[in-house]
């Protein structure tokens, strides 16, 4: 080879490295391992965390739509109507070991806000108030149930229904 210059060739091949000092062991020890090891934990991590947070996979707590239906016992019809009422998934826990610590209590989604309204019952004999009012979600947010303004069962296999023949539409005062 001509122009003096030196030509150096480096070469890894399963922790051995060829060039300098041929046939020798490379020095990378455990601690190079574990970092390697760490790098392509949190690669893969972070992957999976901009994959999930593209979206929650259930809808997250929040007023909907929904119509429901009312009715009276002394009066001859059921009315249906639409209301917004919160509904949606909370993020909650359960304990891996729940018989050495107490239950976590689990958030339901609940109302923050809401207003009341009322319709009327058509048809309903004297002496009878034909009024019911219902509450109107404004708002919602994940906290504990309050029997008081919510309704804290699982889904229903069936809507509620009326008993009464159904009379459609709505009547607000």
């Amino acid at each position: 080879m001509s122009g003096g210059g030196a030509v150096s060739l480096s070469v890894r091949c399963r922790g051995w490295r060829w060039g300098k000092g041929w046939g020798r062991r490379s020095q990378a020890g455990p601690e190079a391992l574990a970092l390697s090891q760490g790098l392509l934990l949190w690669l893969l991590l972070s992957v999976a965390g901009v994959w999930a947070s593209r979206g929650p996979l259930r809808p997250l707590c929040r007023p909907i739509n929904a119509t429901l239906a009312a009715e009276n016992e002394a009066c001859p019809v059921c009315i249906t109507f639409t209301t917004s009422i919160c509904a949606g998934y909370c993020p909650s826990m359960v304990r891996v070991l729940p018989a050495a610590l107490p239950p976590v209590p689990q958030p339901v989604c609940t109302y923050r806000e809401l207003s009341f309204a009322s319709i009327r019952l058509p048809g309903c004999p004297p002496g009878v108030d034909p009024t019911v009012s219902f509450p109107v979600a404004l708002s919602c947010h994940c906290g504990p149930c309050r029997l008081s303004s919510s309704d804290c069962g699982g889904p229903r296999a069936q809507p509620l229904a009326c008993d009464r023949p159904l009379l459609p539409g709505l009547l607000f005062l």
